[in-house]
């Protein structure tokens, strides 16, 4: 039986859906996987969004973090030689990926690259970045997340014949399901607690609390939607480092209100009620949800965002405007008031959301893998 070995620095509940697909579809051509992973940083942790794998799948390893988390060792050496294949994170920072370089020159090891090509958080260029594009065409295949993404790779002189473009996705099954059983009364119910009216306008943010969301933007530009229409009501979904930092905004505009981290059926409520997904900083697969939720996307022309935001089509499922407060909420505004644009738009998510699933994101994967294991 071939062995395929994925390295994680750790394990995000949006991915756990994807690892138990691919290991049967792995498992139905007679081929065994693992992943390994550690337990998240401390800036991680405070996203409240890390989970472990059952140990069928998972293996759980020290992760020893060096020079102020900038650097990782993981040992796992028995299981890299037991493997036929390993996967990694293209990401410098991991002290394993250069041996296994090394292996992968030598032929001595099968080794791929799992990622998104480029750091586009970075703001300006570092030796990672350096050190990435160097070693971007050092491996036996490529698991793009985006069309984007291969791309760039092409660009930088790797065979398109070693790429596989996995189309980054979630499951999205299971929170369709819940969108599906949320019932009128649950949304009045709702409704009545949060002292919302039938009329109201609503925007919802959902993700991350932390700088490159840019959270404080969306907060002055509701400032803005609101002097248009006073109706206008903005939700907010979500956990992490400037949680605090937010709340004492929040607390000083009472037409915003901070519901903190929901999961599953709550989460899908606030979906259903929502006209408008506002996410102004850095796009990620947070779009899925919005789309399966038929809830148009607005954000702004960053260039942060993660591969996901080729998803986003303008005037189909969403808008991208300046990144300038005054544009931003001037679309949202006219958005919000011009119903059969917002119904088209609506519709047009839900019928993105067809296009990006994780059977997809499996079945890509399943045969990179096989390629891969066959070149």
């Amino acid at each position: 039986m071939k062995k395929v070995l994925i390295i994680q620095t750790l394990v995000k509940q949006y991915r756990v859906s994807f690892f138990e697909q691919l290991d049967q579809a792995l498992k139905s051509e007679g081929i065994q996987l693992r992943v390994a992973y550690g337990d998240p940083t401390e800036a991680e942790r405070q996203k409240l969004d890390n989970v472990e794998l059952s140990s069928e799948i998972g293996l759980k390893v020290q992760n020893y973090w060096f020079l102020n988390d900038k650097l990782l060792y993981q040992s796992l050496w028995t299981e890299i030689f037991k493997s036929d294949l390993v996967i990694v994170e293209q990401a410098s920072r991991h002290i394993l990926n250069y041996f296994l370089l090394l292996f992968s020159t030598l032929k001595l090891k099968k080794v791929a690259f799992w990622g998104h090509g480029w750091d586009r958080q970075a703001e300006t260029p570092k030796f990672s970045e350096w050190i990435k594009l160097k070693t971007i065409n050092k491996v036996d295949w490529w698991f793009a997340y985006t069309e984007g993404t291969a791309k760039y790779l092409k660009q930088c002189g790797v065979p398109k014949n070693i790429i596989t473009v996995v189309q980054n996705s979630i499951d999205t099954e299971e929170f369709k399901q819940y969108l599906l059983n949320v019932t009128s009364e649950d949304l009045e119910r709702v409704r009545e607690k949060l002292k919302l009216k039938n009329t109201d306008k609503i925007g919802l943010f959902c993700g991350g609390l932390y700088a490159n969301k840019h959270w404080k933007f969306l907060l002055e530009s509701n400032h803005l939607i609101r002097q248009s229409i006073p109706e206008f009501k903005l939700l907010v979904l979500g956990d992490g480092p400037d949680r605090q930092q937010v709340i004492q905004t929040v607390n000083q505009h009472p037409e915003v209100l901070y519901l903190g981290s929901k999961f599953g059926y709550e989460k899908a409520l606030y979906f259903r009620l929502s006209d408008v997904f506002l996410i102004p900083g850095l796009v990620g697969l947070a779009i899925l949800d919005a789309f399966v939720a038929g809830v148009p996307v607005v954000t702004t022309d960053i260039p942060i965002h993660s591969p996901e935001i080729e998803y986003l089509i303008p005037e189909i499922n969403g808008f991208v405007t300046e990144h300038n407060q005054q544009e931003y909420a001037h679309k949202v505004i006219n958005l919000l008031l011009d119903e059969q644009g917002l119904t088209q738009l609506k519709s047009g998510a839900l019928d993105s959301s067809k296009h990006y699933n994780v059977e997809t994101m499996v079945n890509n994967f399943k045969e990179g893998i096989l390629k891969a294991l066959l070149k």
